[in-house]
């Protein structure tokens, strides 16, 4: 009975993992706001309110595992990977 409702329990966490995956829409949002809260100049946020998106999003891949998602980004000598899960992101490195 312990077995059955484990294997119950994770079969759920698998399904709402799978429906909870962010799209890359959903992550160059949150990487354009990433961008904002660490900039402290408002004219570098209206740079990155006007081409953030855009850039962001071209500079993006995405693989997509069902469950989780892993988000890359390579922008001049940058490379920073980001896991995304249950509708949220958590950066796994910077390079």
């Amino acid at each position: 009975m312990k077995k059955l409702l484990v294997i119950g329990a994770f079969a759920i966490c698998l399904i709402i993992s799978a429906q909870t995956n962010p799209s890359k829409g959903e992550f160059v949002t949150w990487a354009k706001d990433q961008l904002k809260l660490e900039s402290k100049n408002k004219y570098l946020d209206f740079g990155i309110d006007l081409l953030g998106e855009k850039l962001i999003s071209k500079f993006t891949t995405k693989k997509d595992y069902v469950f989780f998602s892993v988000y890359e980004v390579k922008a001049l000598d940058k490379d920073i990977k980001v896991v995304g899960l249950f509708n949220h992101f958590i950066p796994i490195s910077k390079k």
